[in-house]
């Protein structure tokens, strides 16, 4: 009996993808923006995960080094918006939970209801503020994230995409917006 060879990229479990890279956040996300008004998924569009060992583990240096490397790791792209309301459902939840314990833990020993309204309002701030310390920690690290991917050469980002028209539009609006050695490559899923 005779085996099929895989003759399709989706037989073959390829897929293409245009890659860009960029000089400057601004541009990036400028880039990332003209992809989702011309009907990209943020769930087709990726950047490089950066971490200590990243780089080691693929065994390159620069971020050129990496566009094609298909043991590259990525993270999906999150829009700021989203983690801005995480970052403000983070606070708020501190604070509801810092709220009623503290207001509970002072009904139930003292039973004073003006002193529970006190004591639930103070431990709410101190929550709240330690979800703020938290949210700092989160936009530091995103910072840390852009600056230790520009000092290696620049920011990278995929976009995949399905069809020739695709690539075209994911090329132009990488190009439009700074992105530089822009091109198409096939990498496997």
């Amino acid at each position: 009996m005779e085996t099929k060879e895989p003759i399709t990229p989706e037989e073959r479990r390829e897929f293409r993808e245009v890659v860009g890279l960029f000089d400057t956040v601004d541009n990036l996300q400028s880039a990332i923006d003209d992809l989702l008004t011309r009907g990209f998924d943020r769930s087709e569009i990726s950047l490089l995960a950066e971490d200590e060992s990243t780089r080691e583990q693929v065994g390159a240096k620069r971020s050129v080094e990496l566009e094609d490397n298909p043991k590259t790791p990525r993270i999906p792209y999150l829009e700021a918006e989203s983690l801005n309301e995480g970052k403000a459902s983070l606070v708020g939840i501190l604070f509801y939970v810092g709220a009623i314990v503290g207001a509970l833990v002072v009904w139930t020993t003292r039973g004073a209801f003006a002193e529970s309204i006190f004591a639930g309002v103070l431990t709410g701030l101190v929550a709240a503020l330690i979800g703020i310390g938290v949210t700092k920690l989160i936009g530091g690290r995103q910072r840390s994230w852009a600056r230790s991917q520009l000092e290696r050469g620049g920011l990278l980002l995929w976009a995949r995409t399905f069809t020739a028209e695709r690539e075209r539009a994911a090329i132009d609006a990488m190009q439009r917006n700074g992105g530089h050695d822009v091109h198409v490559h096939t990498a496997a899923a």
